[in-house]
């Protein structure tokens, strides 16, 4: 199963866990609330059908919530709802995520249709629930029944919230509406790509907190959902963003006077502070890190200790507290051991790399080039002492030095399209990535011929290239397709796009597999990488590579356009 597959798998198990715990737990309606969960898994199903067929998904999801609907009026069972009115937690965000995904991926005409059948649904299944709430606990006449289920289902928290849901979803959809359409992934696109699981949880997490919210609650609630936005922008400044969210849980309450000691802990608070200390443990030196976490432990006490005092007396709650706060500091040094590591391999392999390279390149100068300079000095020592006495002979001599300089300048050119290709300049320019009088043609051929699983294509080239411009991208595209084979034998799709953006051409192959073993079939040199990233800073240019988000690898290189001519004609 794909990554994103599972991500978004587990977000809806967790929420229907969630439901199913809060069903079991209530005593309100009895046995019959138990009717609300099959229509709760398979909305969730429909929900995950959607990421691959967003249409079927939708329509599927809008019967399924009709007929769980339906089942529950005629029933008469009761629905622990979270935030809309009669609308299960597991439902809600199924709905939102079908929503997401047809705005994403629906043509627009298809999109609008699913997105206001996904409304009109919601819409009737509070009114049908309302209707089997009257049924048993109000007794309300039939003639009335419909007037109080539309005035009392359909609250001002329900609109309110309902659309406010709806606008984020259009939003979210429609912003990776736009970021698929892009040829350059920009920073923004880049951090919602690797944070969205965190802001998936984090957000479930507060709407679940919203089925116990009270006055007291609300404050906290809006001061988690701000900590929760420094979690996400944590990868970019960890520090900044965990002193951030320290003084908004400690300030809000402060500075409100809706505290309820009634209210509970406040788990958005908690999850976002957990994801803050180990951003700052993984990411901050050591020093600033203890900075970072001791605020956070300040500011969750001070809005503790304002909500609700008895968790700061109570050692069972202050144990389980101490605990979380150690999974996410040990989680922080999990991840930044692997990154320590990963570094220390990185550049143990560079260095190794440089070494051989040095090492092959003395054996090729001296093997190969200084054959014929030593030639070349002979021959002018032999005429000088000769070109007086017998200037045939120095003339002979100078022959013999035209015909080892021109041998030694073949040598030298071969040997610096050895080096800098990898391959003997006598080779099939095809295979070596030795391009090029027309680069379209050289990556489309090479696409074709590539083994590896599908490629997609994506160009956008200027009318004239300079040669070894294009020489590189062809290199650079050639040995990223061959590490996709080699070290991604799981991958199902590769993308390639090589397109003009702001007076640079810019180069990126980003392929879906999972995992990539130590020691791929055939071996590796470990010169791969090493030998784009100096072609690339040859050039004058920017590289990149490395994991892409949670899933695949992406390889990706900015090469100048202009005042690429300036390095022609010095070899």
């Amino acid at each position: 199963m794909p990554v994103p597959h599972r991500w978004l798998a587990t977000i809806l198990g967790v929420a229907f866990l969630l439901d199913a715990l809060i069903t079991i737990d209530a005593s309100t309606g009895g046995p019959r609330g138990l009717l609300v969960l099959p229509g709760s898994a398979l909305l969730a199903l429909c929900a995950f059908l959607g990421l691959t067929r967003p249409v079927v998904g939708a329509v599927l999801g809008c019967l399924s919530l009709l007929l769980s609907s339906l089942l529950i009026w005629g029933t008469g069972a009761y629905v622990q709802s979270v935030g809309l009115d009669h609308i299960s937690l597991s439902e809600m965000i199924s709905g939102t995520v079908l929503t997401v995904f047809v705005v994403w991926r629906a043509t627009p005409v298809a999109a609008t249709a699913c997105t206001s059948a996904l409304v009109v649904s919601c819409l009737a299944a509070v009114v049908l629930r309302e209707l089997a709430e009257c049924n048993v606990y109000y007794y309300c006449d039939v003639s009335g029944q419909w007037f109080v289920a539309i005035a009392t289902g359909a609250t001002a928290r329900t609109v309110v919230f309902g659309f406010f849901l709806l606008a984020a979803a259009i939003t979210v959809g429609v912003y990776l509406r736009r970021t698929g359409s892009q040829r350059v992934e920009t920073e923004m696109s880049a951090l919602v790509r690797k944070q969205w699981p965190l802001a998936a949880g984090l957000a479930v997490v507060a709407l679940f907190e919203l089925t116990t919210m009270g006055r007291g609650g609300l404050v906290g609630m809006f001061s988690g959902v701000l900590a929760s936005v420094c979690a996400f922008f944590a990868p970019k400044y960890p520090l900044r963003n965990a002193v951030l969210a320290a003084a908004l849980i400690a300030g809000i309450p402060l500075l409100t006077t809706a505290a309820d000691q009634s209210a509970t802990l406040s788990l958005t608070n908690l999850a976002a502070s957990m994801a803050l200390v180990a951003y700052v443990v993984r990411y901050e030196p050591r020093r600033e890190a203890v900075w970072a976490v001791v605020a956070l432990v300040v500011g969750n006490g001070i809005a503790l200790g304002i909500r609700s005092s008895r968790f700061l007396t109570d050692s069972s709650s202050v144990l389980l507290l101490l605990f979380l706060l150690g999974v996410a500091i040990v989680t922080g040094w999990y991840f930044r051991a692997r990154d320590r590591e990963r570094n220390q391999t990185v550049r143990a392999a560079v260095t190794s790399a440089q070494q051989g390279e040095r090492m092959a390149l003395a054996r090729e100068l001296h093997d190969v080039v200084a054959h014929h300079v030593t030639g070349i000095v002979v021959q002018a020592q032999a005429a000088l002492l000769v070109s007086e006495k017998n200037p045939g002979v120095a003339v002979t001599a100078l022959e013999k030095i035209e015909y080892s300089g021109t041998e030694a300048l073949t040598a030298m050119r071969t040997l610096v399209g050895s080096l800098r290709d990898g391959t003997a300049a006598t080779a099939d320019p095809a295979a070596t990535g030795q391009a090029t009088t027309d680069l379209t043609a050289d990556l489309t051929a090479l696409v074709d011929n590539y083994a590896g699983p599908p490629v997609a294509l994506d160009l956008d080239l200027p009318d004239e290239l300079p040669h070894e411009v294009g020489r590189s991208v062809l290199r650079l595209v050639q040995e990223s397709l061959t590490n996709v084979g080699k070290h991604a034998p799981d991958a199902t799709e590769v993308r390639v796009r090589v397109a003009r953006v702001d007076g640079h051409l810019h180069i990126r192959v980003v392929d879906d597999g999972a995992q990539r073993p130590v020691n791929p079939a055939g071996g590796s040199g470990g010169y791969g990488l090493v030998g784009m990233r100096e072609r690339v800073e040859l050039l004058g240019g920017r590289f990149e590579a490395g994991p892409s988000g949670y899933v695949g690898w992406s390889v990706e290189a900015w090469l100048p356009l202009l005042g690429t001519q300036r390095g022609k004609g010095n070899t």
